[in-house]
């Protein structure tokens, strides 16, 4: 589907103040001539507590908190990093790892520092996402999952959180050295959103999901 140059023909709020996210999702989204912006423009509300014990419960806690203070269709992400030799953590706590070890520092640096002296057929690892929808009268769910493996040192500019650090294994390289239409092509984000994005632009034209 190439309609990366049409205009936008549908907005979608995403609640969300995290700028890394946003831009990926926005560039997602463009394929399906959606434009993805901040839910937090619209109206000011608190900071959604990520209370959930799985990625989708956090992701429809988000999306009914923006359906309830937009009143419209509304989209939550929850996304994290599963490293095997550490028993899936980050997981849920991948944006606030440090402090479940009051480190003061880079998450990065604090998960190199665990794995300190692992092997490399040990470092098998995976980032997973998901995507949720709320709108009047109806809520769906979708996933995505990515393989790879951990570097012991971060390599790349590009990217955000642990990308310098988890290795795509289609390219060898980490997620912050692709390019950045690569990374949105293959990643966890990537896979949920183009599901979303297909979903909405098939159930708009039955008129079963409205704005």
């Amino acid at each position: 589907m190439d309609q990366a140059g049409l205009n936008p023909v549908f907005d979608l709020p995403i609640v969300t103040r995290n700028q890394g996210k946003l831009r990926e999702i926005s560039e997602i989204l463009k394929l399906f001539r959606i434009r993805a912006f901040s839910a937090y423009h619209l109206t000011n509300f608190d900071e959604v507590n990520e209370n959930g014990d799985t990625y989708a419960e956090n992701a429809l806690l988000k999306a009914r908190q923006g359906y309830v203070h937009t009143g419209g269709l509304c989209a939550g992400e929850d996304s994290g990093l599963e490293v095997d030799e550490l028993d899936g953590a980050p997981g849920l706590f991948s944006a606030r790892f440090g402090e479940k070890f009051a480190f003061v520092g880079d998450n990065n640096t604090l998960l190199l520092s665990l794995l300190e002296g692992v092997p490399p057929e040990r470092r098998s690892a995976r980032f997973r996402a998901a995507v949720a929808l709320a709108w009047e009268g109806g809520e769906k769910l979708f996933e995505g999952v990515c393989e790879g493996w951990i570097r012991e040192t971060p390599r790349g500019e590009g990217g955000f959180g642990y990308d310098p650090v988890f290795i795509f294994p289609l390219f060898e390289k980490t997620f912050a050295e692709l390019d950045v239409s690569v990374k949105n092509t293959y990643s966890h984000r990537a896979v949920a959103f183009r599901s979303a994005g297909e979903f909405i632009l098939k159930n708009l034209l039955k008129g079963s999901v409205r704005p």
